[in-house]
C-alpha cells in the first residue's frame, strides 16, 4: 500500500496539472520562469524562492529569529528533479537543502503562495 498525497485546507499537496512543461533559469540564475501545457506562465527571481524555502534548516532559523531578510545576490545554480512531484534547488550560497513541490513553487510563481512563508522583518 503506497502512501497518498493528503489534502490540505488550501487544497491537495500535489497536483500533477502543477508541474511545468518548461522551466528557464535566465540572468545569470536570478530568474526563474514556468510555463504550463495550459498555456500559462509566470516567473519569480533566486532571491524570493531562497526567501521561501521550507526545509528544516530554513524552519528553524525562521522560528529563532535568524533567518535573513534577503538574498540579494543568491542565484539558482541547479535545479534537479525530486520525483514526479518537485524539484530540488540549489543555490550559490551553498544552501541544498529544499525540495520545492510544482504546486508550491506555482504558487509562489503566480503570487498565490505569498503568506505560505514570510521572512521576518
Amino acid at each position: 500500500m503506497g502512501l497518498q498525497p493528503q489534502s490540505t485546507v488550501d487544497g491537495p499537496l500535489f497536483d500533477a496539472n502543477d508541474a511545468p512543461e518548461e522551466i528557464v533559469v535566465a540572468r545569470g540564475g536570478r530568474d526563474f520562469r514556468m510555463s504550463w501545457t495550459d498555456g500559462s506562465k509566470a516567473e519569480t527571481g533566486a532571491e524570493q524562492l531562497r526567501l521561501r524555502c521550507r526545509c528544516a534548516w530554513c524552519t528553524r532559523a525562521r522560528a529563532d529569529g535568524e533567518f535573513p531578510n534577503a538574498f540579494e545576490d543568491v542565484a539558482i545554480v541547479a535545479i534537479e528533479p525530486f520525483g514526479a512531484h518537485a524539484a530540488h534547488i540549489r543555490f550559490s550560497d551553498g544552501h541544498d537543502r529544499g525540495i520545492f513541490p510544482w504546486t508550491y513553487l506555482r504558487g509562489i510563481a503566480t503570487g498565490a503562495a505569498e503568506a505560505a512563508v514570510r521572512p521576518r522583518g
